[in-house]
């Protein structure tokens, strides 16, 4: 039930309620997710190095803000799994938005033959973002982390492959699915591998 809880919660930072003034600031959503994850963090054993040798509440802030920071992280466009615009893409970069990790994903996409921002680039370059940022949080929360990472990338791409129906006015297109799982999976990583 409370994976649900996580699911929702990453939708609102994915936009759900984006028109309502205080919900939009970053700075809420990172409260938002605290006041869901620390506590978790807190009481559950976790069996990692940095876990043992760590004061509890030092490990619950740095673990607790590694996984928000990880969550919060800026996907774009790899979330999109090759559906965006190549116009909207360049508006984007016009107004001073940046692509992590797009050197490296341009060189692989040299290195195996695929086009820019098309399938397999947003492909790999979600893979990237996704388990790179949870480093820190499988450091502190255990390894499930990178299978996390790696998963969260193949069920944003899965999204718009299968093609999954609007539930409601909550999850009404591929990404805002994808932002679901994802929340459930970061969540259910809390309890251990």
């Amino acid at each position: 039930m409370i994976g649900w809880i996580s699911g929702l919660l990453r939708r609102i930072l994915g936009g759900l309620w984006s028109d309502v003034p205080i919900i939009k600031e970053r700075g809420i959503q990172w409260i938002l997710c605290a006041l869901l994850y620390a506590p978790f963090i807190y009481y559950l054993p976790y069996h990692t190095y940095l876990a043992g040798i760590m004061p509890k509440w030092l490990f619950t802030i740095l673990a607790t803000v590694s996984l928000i920071y990880a969550e919060t992280k800026g996907h774009f466009p790899g979330f999109g799994g090759g559906t965006i615009s190549l116009d909207y893409i360049k508006e984007e970069l016009a107004k001073g938005r940046k692509i992590p990790y797009k050197r490296i994903i341009d060189w692989w996409g040299k290195v195996r033959g695929f086009e820019e921002y098309g399938k397999e680039w947003c492909f790999w370059q979600l893979i990237l973002c996704k388990t790179v940022c949870l480093i820190p949080a499988s450091l502190l929360l255990g390894n499930q982390y990178m299978f996390i990472g790696l998963a969260v990338a193949y069920v944003y791409n899965a999204c718009y492959w299968v093609e999954l129906k609007p539930f409601k006015k909550l999850i009404v297109t591929p990404t805002n699915w994808g932002e679901f799982f994802q929340g459930c999976l970061y969540f259910r990583g809390l309890f251990g591998g």
